[in-house]
C-alpha cells in the first residue's frame, strides 16, 4: 500500500556515461529537496539537481547529485560519473529516461536509452543502476497495538530503535527511527568502492 500511495522513499545509485552538467537554474538545496518529500539525510548539506519533466503526460520528478567521476574509454567525453538518484515519482523507466534525455548522460549498459554509437561497447556488463536505500513506515509499530508496545518500551526506559536493531539486524544496515509520531524503517546496502 505504501508503494502504491508513493510514501516509500527510495535512493538509487547509477553510473552514467559522461561528465554530467549541473546547471545553476536546476540546483536545489538539501532543505528544498526535503520539502519536496524526497528522503535527504538531515546531515547532508549538499546541492542537488532537480529534473521536473513529464513522462507520458504525467509528472515525473527526480532529484540527483554527482558523487564522483573517473576516466572511461568509450563513455561520452571519456568520463563516467557516479550519481545518486532520488525519485519523487515513479514513472516507467523514469531514472533511465531522465538521465539520458534531460541530463544527456545515459546510464551505462542501458540498451534502450544509451543512444547507440560507442555506448554499445559499454553494454556487456549490464545496467549500472542499483536501488540501495529504502525508507518506509514500519508495518507493525504504526498500528494501534504496535504504537502501544512502542510506548510501553519507552516507558520502561528502553529505546525501541536500539532494541529493534540489537535484536533483529546486527549488521547495522537497517535502522529504525521515529519522526513526528511515525516509526520508519531505513534499509541500506553498501555499494562497492
Amino acid at each position: 500500500r505504501q508503494f502504491k500511495e508513493r510514501r516509500v522513499k527510495k535512493t538509487y545509485t547509477a553510473i552514467v556515461s559522461g561528465k554530467i552538467q549541473e546547471p545553476s537554474e536546476t540546483s536545489i538545496t538539501s532543505k528544498q529537496a526535503q520539502e519536496l518529500g524526497v528522503c535527504i539525510e538531515n546531515s547532508e548539506e549538499a546541492l542537488w539537481q532537480i529534473i521536473d519533466d513529464d513522462l507520458e503526460n504525467q509528472s515525473a520528478v527526480t532529484i540527483w547529485r554527482p558523487l564522483k567521476q573517473w576516466p572511461l574509454e568509450h563513455a561520452w567525453n571519456n568520463t563516467a560519473t557516479m550519481v545518486e538518484l532520488k525519485p519523487k515519482t515513479g514513472r516507467y523507466h523514469q531514472l533511465r529516461r531522465h538521465m539520458a534525455w534531460n541530463s544527456e548522460c545515459p546510464i551505462l549498459g542501458d540498451k534502450k536509452y544509451d543512444g547507440g554509437g560507442n555506448a554499445k561497447l559499454l553494454r556487456e556488463n549490464g545496467l549500472f543502476l542499483c536501488s540501495n536505500k529504502v525508507t518506509l513506515e514500519h508495518p507493525y509499530f504504526n498500528t494501534a497495538n504496535g504504537r502501544k508496545e512502542w510506548v510501553e518500551m519507552k516507558n520502561k526506559g528502553i529505546d525501541p530503535t536500539e532494541f529493534l536493531l540489537r535484536n533483529n539486524f546486527e549488521d547495522g544496515k537497517v535502522r529504525v527511527s521515529e519522526e513526528n509520531g511515525v516509526v520508519y524503517i531505513h534499509a541500506e546496502i553498501n555499494l562497492p568502492e
